[in-house]
């Protein structure tokens, strides 16, 4: 008990396990937030996008200011991403699915923001990245920080193709491992024009399934059984192509109701072979992990 009473008096952000236990955070403000953000900013819409075009994903970047490489440098394996994406020029945009930070404090929502500046000396084309707020995103009270540079964490991104065709996504916050009644409610309605779509594609960060490597793991970071079925139900019945997902740090594909579910390696120092996932949306949505490359 004195062990444990220490750790979670330490100022420490390392070992702040209050800060992770105890999340000041609610969904529902922070969705009436978002949702208030949209209403006032609009959600984005990508005009003339080829017909066969490419989405990058990554997540669980885990900036923190113990980091010891360069902001937007060689080793700056965000930065590197980006570029990549920003230098295929098939690609249309990027994503980010939860998980920037790894502790309290702004520092590693700066350094997300910086890194994902378009820099016109090694990016050919300055993609958007779209971004969804993680678990660790919303620990130690962070998720103020995210609304800082970020704004929103549900909402959608609608591309329009040369020929004709809409492509929806769909971003949710599932940071306090909950959708949350009035997201749900929210992505209820963006379903219900699903007929209007060629795909529909959804990212949030917290994955589905459990196996042997990540079935033990924080309290904030898995819904209860009941809304992960019926959420993998809404998905089955509305033809949803795709969800994409980070969380575990470890690549994972599973097939459940027509659905392809994807999760994504963890972008972070920690991870010796980093790779992100490429979606190529044509006719059909295909998929494939690629490697990071570091310069």
């Amino acid at each position: 008990m004195a062990a444990a009473a220490m750790i979670l008096s330490t100022g420490c952000n390392r070992l702040d396990i209050a800060g992770m236990v105890v999340n000041r955070s609610d969904t529902e403000q922070r969705v009436a937030d978002w949702l208030d953000y949209n209403a006032q900013n609009g959600m984005p819409v990508i005009e003339n996008a080829p017909d066969v075009y490419r989405v990058y994903s990554c997540s669980d970047s885990h900036y923190s200011e113990y980091d010891t490489f360069v902001s937007r440098g060689s080793d700056d394996r965000l930065y590197q991403y980006i570029t990549a994406e920003r230098n295929d020029s098939n690609a249309l945009f990027a994503i980010h699915a939860g998980d920037m930070v790894n502790q309290s404090g702004e520092t590693g929502f700066r350094m997300t923001n910086d890194a994902l500046r378009f820099d016109s000396l090694t990016q050919d084309k300055p993609d958007p990245c779209f971004l969804v707020l993680g678990n660790h995103d919303v620990y130690f009270d962070c998720a103020a920080y995210f609304k800082q540079y970020f704004h929103t964490s549900t909402y959608t991104v609608t591309v329009k193709t040369v020929g004709g065709f809409q492509d929806l996504y769909i971003f949710l916050d599932s940071g306090n491992g909950t959708f949350g009644q009035r997201q749900t409610e929210w992505l209820k309605g963006q379903l219900e024009h699903r007929n209007e779509y060629r795909h529909c594609i959804v990212i949030s960060h917290n994955w589905m399934f459990r196996t042997s490597y990540n079935y033990t793991t924080t309290p904030a970071a898995n819904l209860p059984q009941d809304e992960q079925y019926a959420f993998m139900d809404l998905m089955s019945n509305h033809n949803v192509e795709a969800v994409v997902m980070g969380h575990f740090h470890m690549r994972e594909q599973r097939q459940f109701g027509g659905v392809q579910y994807l999760m994504t390696d963890n972008l972070n120092e920690g991870k010796i072979t980093p790779s992100y996932l490429v979606l190529t949306v044509g006719e059909k949505v295909g998929y494939e992990y690629e490697e990071l490359e570091m310069e």
